[in-house]
């Protein structure tokens, strides 16, 4: 028993394991963020287009100077 809780305590693999959770988490938290942000840009971007015809632009009898 002795051996064994020797043999454990030296062991470091866990604490690497319990490093890259905590890495893995920070990146998610991280793409989330990022991810919401660039949500919400692009929502705006599309609610700002109109689809209305009487709003004026290039269409149809103005010609065009190509």
């Amino acid at each position: 028993m002795v051996i064994f809780l020797k043999k454990f305590s030296s062991c470091e693999s866990g604490v690497t394991s319990v490093e890259y959770a905590l890495l893995a988490a920070a990146a998610s938290a991280v793409v989330g963020v990022a991810g919401s942000t660039f949500y919400g840009r692009v929502s705006d971007a599309f609610a700002a287009i109109t689809l209305g015809g009487s709003s004026g632009g290039s269409g149809g009898s103005g010609g065009s100077s190509l």
